[in-house]
């Protein structure tokens, strides 16, 4: 049995171990649920992929459920109002994932008789019934995304149905600042086999594979779930990056995905177990996706875990676990070490947004005070994909981008290591992420 304190440390490559000990205790929260906002702010693209376009105006009364805007395009994912109300505007608002203006939909609450809007469900007593396409079209209508950080659109990884030999779901919640998932599988297991066996029924893979770090027993109900649908449960060492789909493979599969490739190149098709949550609710439930489990974490209150409606201003969540927003430093949504720091606590919540973290004034930003480069090579030891991260930053400094691509740039699964190792202070996500947009624009 490990001691309290090793189970919240990710040990990774070169010796270095992820402190996640921000999140002790956060697993034993129950969630608890976050009243509607009194203005909602839904952005229209909040999926990676091809942006949506509005379907309802200025004006508008809407119901909750009600589609908001969708796209044509095959990467398009549509959003829903999280809430009842009137349309008040549709304009520009920040966007925590672009870190850049997007446009959204204001919506004013008020209150309605009417149910939420629901889309046609399905019985999951009758699911091997059920066509694969209708399911995945289902999936898609509504408007389930990647819930582990990537908000890729849930429907195109499930339509990879000749390519697939395996279903890997992954539960393993590397984040320091995450425990919703592990919360999520104490408190509704049903739900997330029920989202597994449809993901089963869409792919039709050799074999399923749950991936956990927790160790056997520490879920006995999901456990004898899983096992009763012959899901192989595997038990993954403690390490903060191979949370990545593509680290991932590997681990479990032994298979390389090469470099520009995908998971399911390589046969395997990775969602998150909050997503398989999201697909049996949208399926057996006809719920679209407007709400979501995240976790707070501040110093004051510790980990909460959180029902949030996609659209509430962050300030909102705040003064519910009992924080003045006036007295916060800084917020980085989603996860402590990928996700972006917001300007202000008007910024909403997203699909992608698994954790908020809040600093007080005496917590500054690590980056603030960034040195010179002491070529120590922290950053490149401690990188799970063995790139360089140094010699990146540097092609990026000196405009050398001819020199990306045999740097591998593209490569990158955007962990954020080299940033949290350096000893300069450093941020060197910022320079591979530049590096990653120009290989991909060419």
């Amino acid at each position: 049995m490990k001691r309290q304190d090793e189970r919240y440390r990710f040990w990774e490559r070169g010796g270095f171990a992820v402190d996640a000990s921000v999140k002790l205790g956060g697993d034993e929260r129950a969630f608890e649920t976050v009243p509607d906002p009194a203005l909602c702010v839904v952005f229209l693209q909040q999926h990676i992929g091809a942006p949506n376009v509005p379907v309802v105006e200025p004006g508008d009364e809407v119901m909750e459920g009600q589609k908001l805007g969708d796209s044509s395009e095959p990467m398009g994912v549509p959003v829903h109002a999280p809430v009842a109300g009137r349309i008040l505007k549709i304009d520009m608002a920040h966007h925590p994932v672009k870190e850049a203006p997007g446009e959204a939909v204001f919506i004013e609450r008020a209150e309605s008789s009417r149910s939420p809007e629901r889309l046609p469900g399905f019985s999951l007593d009758q699911l091997d019934q059920a066509a694969p396409e209708a399911l995945v079209q289902a999936v898609r209508e509504a408007g389930v995304v990647g819930l582990g950080g990537a908000a890729f659109p849930a429907h195109v990884k499930l339509a990879f149905r000749e390519k697939a030999t395996h279903l890997i779901v992954n539960a393993k919640e590397s984040d320091p600042n995450v425990a919703c998932d592990v919360r999520l599988k104490k408190e509704r297991p049903d739900e997330i086999v029920a989202g597994i066996r449809a993901m089963m029924r869409m792919l039709e893979p050799q074999e399923t594979i749950f991936a956990t770090r927790a160790e056997a027993g520490a879920f006995p109900e999901l456990e004898a779930q899983l096992r009763a649908w012959g899901i192989r449960i595997a038990h993954i060492r403690s390490s903060y990056s191979v949370g990545s789909d593509k680290l991932l493979v590997k681990e479990l599969l032994g298979k390389e995905v090469p470099c520009g490739a995908y998971p399911p190149d390589v046969g395997a098709v990775v969602h998150n177990v909050f997503t398989a949550f999201a697909v049996a609710r949208a399926l057996f439930h006809g719920e679209p996706l407007v709400a979501r489990g995240m976790t707070l974490v501040a110093r004051k209150t510790g980990p909460r875990n959180l029902w949030v409606k996609v659209g509430t201003p962050v300030d909102d969540v705040l003064r519910h676990v009992g924080v003045d927003p006036s007295d916060v430093q800084r917020l980085t949504l989603a996860s402590l070490m990928m996700g972006g720091a917001i300007p202000h606590a008007q910024v909403p919540v997203v699909k992608a947004t698994a954790g908020i973290s809040v600093f007080g004034p005496e917590e500054r930003s690590p980056y603030e005070r960034e040195r010179a480069c002491i070529r120590c090579g922290y950053c490149n030891m401690v990188c799970p994909v063995r790139i360089y991260p140094v010699l990146i930053m540097e092609a990026m400094k000196r405009g050398r981008t001819a020199n990306l691509t045999k740097l591998h740039a593209e490569d990158c699964i955007d962990c954020g290591l080299c940033s949290y190792v350096c000893p300069s202070s450093i941020k060197l996500t910022r320079y591979l992420r530049e590096a990653m947009v120009a290989v991909r624009s060419g």
